[in-house]
């Protein structure tokens, strides 16, 4: 595992992957799962990399149609999971048949050979498994089906788990700031091409790359850019090269059509329910669609398409809705909005000005509090919460709600991708994108529309209101026709190499050892979302190139982080490497759990279950203090059984304390947590260095934790000039002679740590100190003649916030060979990841 910085003639790779989005990092898995070596190149840093994307401009001839590139593409660890939603829908069945009423339809590869590829696109992109069927308790509809689910990624940025899997697992190496310039194409003797290298800028320097074979994945416009301009660099000597100019290379430009021209009308508002987004037994976010049958689709000529429940838009003041009108004034504000969510959904969000700031406020003033506590429950489900909740739909006592559609578009020769004269600071023609809506794909959504209509009223389920007549509604969904994020046909997929730029396979037609893995291969677009599709495409066609084509059965072993799989095909995780802190007799493993964060869980089961999974992983001791969730971390392992007590030590603090009055219920800590960003005093600790506090705390502490006795006992965050080191030692001491402590310590920051080594060195039989792998804080404990014993802070290190997580922990298990690492996360999953790191396994 590497991040490299250049390439020498030592490294040898038998695939190199140009990108690392979703498809790019899943197919480095795969293929090193399989024993290749892999090489990855990324156009950008180890992390977002927004400074890049003047890079990717494109001249785009109708704006209306198409996003700037700039907020369709991203550079940078990730790709273009930074922008995803995290909707994974797979492809139906007559999306790969031939249809008579859709030009250049039907696929060279059938959907029985993608299906087994489903469960790894499934863990890969962390929506758990591949169950897109589940029947509903509706009526049924002859022309409709609500069976079909969408299921979401648990936490849709994929930069920390996928790309922190590639760089620590062994085998894969990455090459960042490096962008492919060219091919080094070389003619054969029989007519063919082989691919010997690729040309890349690696920061400021000219260099060749080379490997066994190649796979372009850097989506599917900047793949399509780069066939491009290797096609016009070679169109005197290889004329025919990718299907010759103005061949199918760069047509078929497609993506979807979606938006709302009308509400939904449910005749029994319950009803709802099956509608909206819910947790499936895998812990997973799911909704149900209602999407056309196949039957209808073929005798009615209509084009696949999806409708669902949604809010009405945010910035139409007329919905009347606090919650709505609080959303849409944060996300009007650039800087805040943009932290919320991607900049392409929240321009959707925010609509087109004039802005009625005026209207939305009065609309939070009729109900504040309805829109505090609603904004405070999606807060905590979309960004604290392990499972991110992909959306909100506030219901309603009328069963009205937008109704969304997402169809498929026909495929177009004519909607194509060109070079632009211009050229960007790599010497790399811009692309000039010619982005076009069919009239027949307005007119197959309004059909669509009629069809659902029909079926819904003859169900008793409701109806559709459109909003607008009938002579106005084609123009209504042309107004909304906009694309440029599902890119779609460029290097489409053919058995024919006229007709198409890569075969069944992704190889590309007639050059030897190239390949594309994109959406930009599909021949058409069906309703659904293509990331899905596109991560099983990869990850076959990467069990190809690394020499097996059958299905996995198990998960490699040597991955750092076992993905997330249940029952009884989960990997036994070995049991965490234990040691004896230095200078104790105590025995604990090489990461302690620090409880800091417990009481972001708002559920008492859901952090019973953390612990647990923390001991299942082989954590043995856990950090915590009255402080933290004002005493609701304490409270929560004292819920723990008793064996399951009985077998962790247990480390407490005295020194810090809740704001007066504060109490550890989920509702005043959170309302203290916002609220004490206005007035402080209603977060900030209570500090207090009297005896007689120190004495009440710990007998609170450990009624609290439902023990007689704690392990270590530290002054947390202590002040050496308030504390008379002489009274405190003496009751340190007496603690330990009447079994209520095993030992004591000091524990915080450097300086405070610093302080009480050189003041009141009896009372450190222990430190816990905050260190870095930028900074090397507790090197102080050097100048005392001390080894490190507990050290926390390792991935709150801004200096090294590009590293990932795995990489960052492994170094910091180096750096304290001789004591603990006190790591936390909220996040089950997290928790198997954190103990399955190379060298943590015991004897």
């Amino acid at each position: 595992m590497a991040i490299l910085s250049g390439l020498s003639a030592d490294h040898c790779y038998d695939l190199c992957i140009v990108g690392t989005g979703p498809v790019g990092l899943s197919m480095a898995l795969e293929a090193r799962a399989r024993g290749a070596r892999v090489l990855l190149l990324e156009s950008g840093t180890s992390e977002c990399d927004d400074t890049g994307q003047e890079h990717v401009r494109a001249h785009i001839a109708d704006a209306q149609r198409h996003a700037p590139m700039e907020i369709a593409t991203q550079r940078g660890l990730g790709g273009g999971s930074w922008l995803w939603g995290g909707r994974c829908v797979p492809f139906e069945p007559i999306d790969f048949a031939p249809r008579d009423f859709v030009p250049g339809s039907g696929w060279p590869i059938g959907l029985d050979e993608l299906l087994p590829w489903y469960p790894a696109a499934a863990q890969f992109l962390d929506c758990s498994k591949a169950l897109f069927r589940s029947p509903s308790d509706w009526p049924a509809m002859p022309e409709i089906e609500l069976s079909q689910l969408e299921r979401w990624s648990q936490q849709p940025k994929l930069a920390p788990k996928l790309g922190g899997w590639a760089l620590a697992t062994p085998g894969i190496d990455i090459l960042c700031d490096a962008t492919v310039t060219g091919l080094d194409l070389i003619p054969q003797a029989d007519g063919g091409i082989h691919l010997r290298g690729l040309q890349v800028r690696h920061v400021d320097q000219a260099i060749e790359v080379h490997a066994g074979d190649y796979v372009l994945a850097c989506g599917g416009l900047e793949t399509t850019r780069l066939l491009l301009a290797e096609q016009a660099r070679r169109a005197h000597d290889m004329p025919g090269l990718f299907g010759g100019q103005g061949g199918p290379l760069g047509g078929y430009y497609m993506g979807h059509i979606f938006g709302s021209i009308g509400s939904l009308v449910l005749t029994k508002p319950k009803s709802f329910t099956a509608l909206d987004f819910s947790l499936d037994q895998t812990g997973t976010y799911v909704r149900r669609r209602f999407t056309l049958t196949e039957r209808v689709q073929r005798e009615r000529q209509l084009l696949n398409t999806s409708f669902f429940a949604d809010n009405p838009p945010f910035y139409d003041e007329r919905h009347r809705n606090p919650t709505l009108s609080l959303v849409f004034l944060a996300l009007s504000v650039p800087l805040l909005g943009r932290r919320l969510l991607s900049e392409a959904i929240r321009l959707k969000h925010i609509g087109p000005p004039p802005y009625r700031y005026g209207a939305h406020m009065l609309n939070v003033l009729r109900r504040p509090w309805r829109a505090v506590a609603d904004v405070f429950d999606i807060l905590h489900l979309r960004y604290l919460s392990p499972t991110r909740k992909p959306g909100f739909v506030l219901r309603n006592e009328g069963g009205t709600y937008a109704l969304n559609y997402h169809a498929e578009q026909l495929p177009n020769p004519d909607s194509r991708v060109t070079l632009a004269k211009q050229q960007d600071a790599y010497g790399r023609p811009r692309l000039h994108i010619d982005f076009r809506y069919l009239p027949a794909d307005a007119e197959s959504v309004l059909r669509a529309h009629e069809v659902l209509d029909q079926n819904l009223r003859a169900a008793g389920m409701g109806h559709v209101a459109y909003h607008r007549p009938p002579e106005q509604r084609l123009d209504h969904i042309l107004e909304q026709a906009s694309d440029g994020f599902h890119q779609t046909g460029t290097t489409r997929m053919s058995a024919d190499p006229g007709a198409g730029v890569v075969d069944r396979n992704g190889a590309v037609h007639g050059v030897a050892h190239l390949h594309v893995a994109s959406s930009s291969n599909f021949p058409t677009t069906g309703e659904a979302n293509p990331t899905f599709l596109a991560v099983a495409m990869g990850v076959r066609l990467a069990a190809r190139l690394a020499g097996g084509a059958q299905e996995r059965s198990a998960i490699p072993s040597f991955y750092p982080f076992p993905l997330p799989t249940s029952g009884q095909d989960n990997p036994p995780i070995p049991p965490m490497k234990k040691i004896t802190i230095p200078g104790t007799d105590l025995a604990v493993s090489r990461f302690s759990f620090g409880t800091a964060s417990l009481h972001h869980l708002f559920r008492q089961e859901q952090r019973l279950a953390l612990l647990r999974a923390a001991i299942d992983a082989g954590f043995t001791h856990f950090d915590t203090s009255p402080y933290y969730g004002f005493g609701l971390a304490e409270q929560s392992l004292g819920q723990l059984s008793a064996s399951e007590l009985q077998g962790i030590t247990i480390a407490t603090k005295v020194g810090l304390y809740g704001p007066s009055g504060s109490s550890p219920q989920v509702p005043d800590i959170l309302l203290r947590k916002v609220a004490g960003k206005f007035i402080k005093s209603l977060n900030q600790p209570v500090v207090d260095w009297s005896l007689a506090r120190a004495r009440a705390s710990l007998e609170q502490s450990l009624r609290r934790l439902r023990r007689g006795h704690v392990d270590i006992l530290y002054l947390h965050e202590p002040v050496a000039e308030l504390i008379a080191s002489d009274e405190w030692q003496r009751w340190l001491e007496s603690l330990v002679l009447a079994g209520k402590i095993r030992y004591w310590g000091i524990a915080g920051e450097a300086a405070a740590i610093a302080a009480m080594l050189e003041q009141s060195p009896g009372l450190t039989q222990l430190v816990q100190v905050r260190d870095s792998l930028s900074l090397h804080q507790a090197d102080l404990l050097q100048a005392h003649q001390r080894p490190l014993q507990f050290t926390y802070g390792y991935m709150t290190d801004a200096a090294t916030r590009a590293v990932p997580a795995p990489v960052k922990l492994t170094q910091a298990l180096a750096r304290n060979a001789s004591g603990s690492i006190i790591v936390s996360t909220r996040k089950l999953e997290r928790v198997a990841q954190l103990a399955s790191l190379p060298g943590l396994a015991g004897e």
